[in-house]
C-alpha cells in the first residue's frame, strides 16, 4: 500500500510533466516549417498524457484502497485485488490508450521537427526508436532503464536545442 500509491501517482505526474515539456520544446523548434505536424502531435501528446495519468492514477487508487485494512478484511481485499488484476483490459485501458497516443504524437511531432531542420536528425530518430521499443521490450529494472533511456535522452537533447535556439534568436 505504501509503495503502489506514491509510485504510481508519481509515474502519472511524471508523464504529464515530461509530455508538456516535450511539447513546448518541440513547438519552439518549429516556428515556420513543420508547425502543422508539430501542433497536431503536441495536441495528441497532451491528450495522451492525460489518459495515461488518469489510468495510472486509477490503478494507484484501486490498490491503495484495496489494501486499507480498516475498510476491507484481508480476504475481501485479496479477492478484490484478484478480480481487478483479472480484468487487465479495464485496469490498463486508459493508461495504454495514453501510451499509444503519446507514441503516435512523438512520430507526428518528429515529422514537424524533421521538416523544421532545427534539430539534428539523429535526435529525432532516437526519439522515435525510443517511443517504439517501450512496447516490445521490458520496462522494469535495469533493462527497463536502458529501454527508456533513448526516449529520455532525446527529450533532454530536444529541450537543450530549444533553449539554444531561443537564446540564439534573442542574441
Amino acid at each position: 500500500r505504501e509503495f503502489h500509491w506514491p509510485f504510481l501517482t508519481l509515474a502519472g505526474a511524471n508523464v504529464v510533466v515530461a509530455a508538456v515539456a516535450g511539447v513546448l520544446a518541440a513547438l519552439s523548434l518549429v516556428p515556420r516549417r513543420g508547425w502543422p505536424w508539430a501542433t497536431t502531435g503536441s495536441a495528441l501528446g497532451v491528450v495522451g498524457a492525460g489518459f495515461y495519468a488518469v489510468g495510472v492514477g486509477g490503478w494507484a487508487m484501486v490498490y491503495f484502497f484495496a489494501a486499507d485494512s480498516t475498510a476491507l478484511d484481508p480476504a475481501t481485499a485479496s479477492a478484490f485485488v484478484d478480480s481487478v488484476n483479472a480484468d487487465a483490459f479495464r485496469l490498463f485501458a486508459a493508461a495504454f490508450t495514453g501510451a499509444i497516443l503519446i507514441a503516435i504524437a512523438t512520430m507526428v511531432m518528429s515529422v514537424g521537427l524533421w521538416r523544421s531542420g532545427n534539430l539534428p536528425k539523429w535526435i529525432i530518430a532516437l526519439g522515435v526508436v525510443g517511443s517504439i521499443i517501450t512496447f516490445f521490450l521490458p520496462t522494469t529494472g535495469v533493462v527497463g532503464a536502458l529501454v527508456e533511456s533513448p526516449q529520455a535522452a532525446a527529450g533532454v537533447l530536444t529541450g537543450w536545442y530549444a533553449w539554444r535556439l531561443r537564446h540564439a534568436l534573442r542574441g
